[in-house]
């Protein structure tokens, strides 16, 4: 998807359902997979579900390392839509950067060789999406703090970095929640707006669950740097991806001398020295091909939360007043602090059209994130106004919000 989300930086954002509440410990266990959901997130599955916003597919199972459906399972556009088996993409995933612009975005955070690329981020003046593992967010609570202090997007990654298709539905509730928990708890109640799946593994049962109940888009990638071998011990996939951080400078080289349209929107991580240390050694390339280079949301004037602009605007509190009568609409500026609390009537929750072209199948063909994982196909589709999980629930309690993140990528 491209340039429809522009309109995302003046569509209201509508908080529509209590999914947080601020904690300070009671985590799931470091990488537990599918870790039980808290019950607010629950009651709002619920509710998406019997609404019918949630489809009913199967769960993939692992075999040979590959997502894989129960044989007849129509996993095209017309049917689960899997990114993994059949180059999928939903209505509202973001895929690419507008042209002439640079996606800057790492996974796996926050790590300790995570301090090195921070440190290096807040020197250039440069914003970058962090897209966070729950449990690297507990365990390095101090790194996740530097990321929120030099200006970083926070965004989710999920609890555990599981093959997100092979979970029940509420496992899927618990690695997105626990993740936004995290992120909720730690950065003074910053509600994430922005997920990627691990592994890029997702179809749209997956999607509904995370934008009907979280209000979560998925933002995936145009371009693999297969950086992640680098950490995966010698000869890590040596038939496709980089043997050495050199033959990684080179890999974004590439990117950087490439065509202006679609602009990259890469998979990088934050993994390693050799990752980290590769971006820090050719980023001057990005400008010096003239490029402009933002993080996601900044991509296409979009506030990086649900409840605010960007880190170090005001987080608003919902209105004691509201609860228990509908969804409450959280107007933020992306150009202003100011924020409205409005209760919803069907004026208030109108937005901008949303439009539901697909387009499945496309010419670039890119590697994915793992060797046993398939090869994706840049695609173009149009984006939602606003999060789907703005228009669910009516009778439930308004609180926070909050998220986590884990290690891979």
């Amino acid at each position: 998807m491209l340039l429809p989300l522009l309109a995302l930086a003046a569509a209201p954002i509508t908080l529509a359902s209590p999914l947080y509440a601020r904690q300070t410990g009671a985590y799931p266990p470091a990488l537990q997979k599918g870790p039980t959901p808290k019950q607010e997130w629950v009651a709002t599955y619920n509710a998406a579900k019997a609404a019918g916003k949630i489809p009913s597919f199967p769960a993939a199972t692992l075999v040979g390392g590959n997502p894989t459906y129960p044989s007849g399972t129509n996993t095209g556009e017309n049917g689960v839509c899997s990114w993994t088996v059949s180059h999928c993409f939903g209505d509202n995933d973001i895929s690419d950067a507008p042209d002439g612009m640079y996606a800057i975005a790492f996974d796996d955070g926050p790590l300790p060789s995570s301090v090195n690329l921070y440190n290096f981020l807040k020197q250039q003046n440069q914003t970058a999406t962090h897209f966070l593992i729950g449990t690297n967010i507990v365990n390095n609570p101090d790194v996740f703090k530097l990321a929120l202090s030099i200006g970083g997007h926070l965004a989710v990654h999920t609890w555990s970095h599981p093959y997100m298709s092979t979970l029940t539905d509420m496992q899927v509730l618990g690695e997105l929640g626990w993740t936004a928990q995290a992120i909720y708890d730690q950065s003074g109640g910053l509600v994430p707006k922005y997920w990627r799946p691990p592994y890029g593994d997702t179809d749209d049962r997956l999607r509904a669950i995370a934008e009907e109940v979280f209000g979560l888009t998925l933002v995936a990638w145009n371009r693999d740097s297969n950086d992640w071998c680098l950490n995966s011990g010698p000869g890590a996939c040596r038939s496709y991806g980089p043997q050495s951080q050199a033959d990684l400078e080179s890999e974004l080289k590439g990117w950087m001398a490439g065509s202006k349209s679609p602009g990259p929107c890469g998979l990088e991580h934050e993994r390693g020295p050799e990752t980290v240390g590769a971006f820090i050694n050719t980023y001057p390339g990005i400008k010096q091909h003239g490029w402009d280079a933002r993080c996601i949301p900044d991509l296409f004037d979009a506030d990086w939360y649900q409840n605010a602009a960007r880190n170090g605007t005001p987080v608003p509190v919902p209105a004691a007043s509201a609860i228990g009568h509908g969804p409450v609409s959280l107007v933020v500026s992306a150009s202003s602090s100011s924020v409205a609390l409005n209760s919803t009537s069907a004026a208030s929750t109108a937005t901008a059209p949303v439009t539901t072209s697909r387009l499945s199948t496309a010419s670039a063909v890119i590697s994915s994130t793992s060797p046993s994982a398939a090869a994706q196909s840049a695609k173009s589709k149009a984006t939602s106004a606003a999060p789907a999980g703005a228009l669910i629930g009516s009778s439930v309690a308004l609180i926070a919000v909050v998220c986590g993140a884990t290690l891979l990528a």
